[in-house]
């Protein structure tokens, strides 16, 4: 299968925005307080347990369907793609939820054991979580297309 620019696209704008995103973090670190705050970190696991829920639902849906467009899509090898997109960012997901929980229970004594190592945890986790949030994008997108050829091979 011929990687197009679409497929490094799809591979790694999950991973870039991830750095960016924790170099900016790191590097504005004093300025972000809210990346360190309870009401944050709840609010990521909130978000990343319902997008876990929300991609496993999906992948039942995908793997389910005997459309045109998913038998299209498996002969030439991006259904595979799609499900580990789908898997990439579904286990991504819950360990963002689980790495903000375990976070938010010990940041008050990670603080006092270290500022640098609150700093380096805080810009790992909003690293990840920018990480989920792309690929969630990402496969929500290759999801409507592919809804979207559906319906334009029904209606032929």
């Amino acid at each position: 299968m011929d990687k197009t620019i679409g497929y490094w696209i799809e591979t790694l704008s999950g991973y870039i925005s991830a750095v960016i995103i924790m170099y900016f973090s790191f590097e504005n670190w004093e300025k972000l307080e809210f990346i360190k705050s309870a009401d944050f970190l709840d609010k990521i696991i909130s978000i990343t347990t319902t997008l876990f829920g929300f991609l496993l639902a999906v992948l039942t849906l995908i793997i389910q369907s005997n459309s045109s467009t998913i038998t299209k899509m498996k002969s030439h090898g991006s259904f595979k793609r799609l499900i580990l997109l789908n898997k990439l960012t579904v286990l991504t997901s819950i360990i963002n939820c689980i790495y903000s929980l375990i976070l938010a229970f010990t940041i008050k004594l990670i603080e006092i054991k270290s500022l640098t190592l609150l700093k380096i945890a805080t810009t790992i986790n909003i690293g990840i979580f920018s990480f989920v949030i792309v690929n969630t994008f990402l496969f929500t997108i290759i999801f409507y297309k592919i809804i979207l050829e559906d319906e334009k091979d029904d209606s032929h």
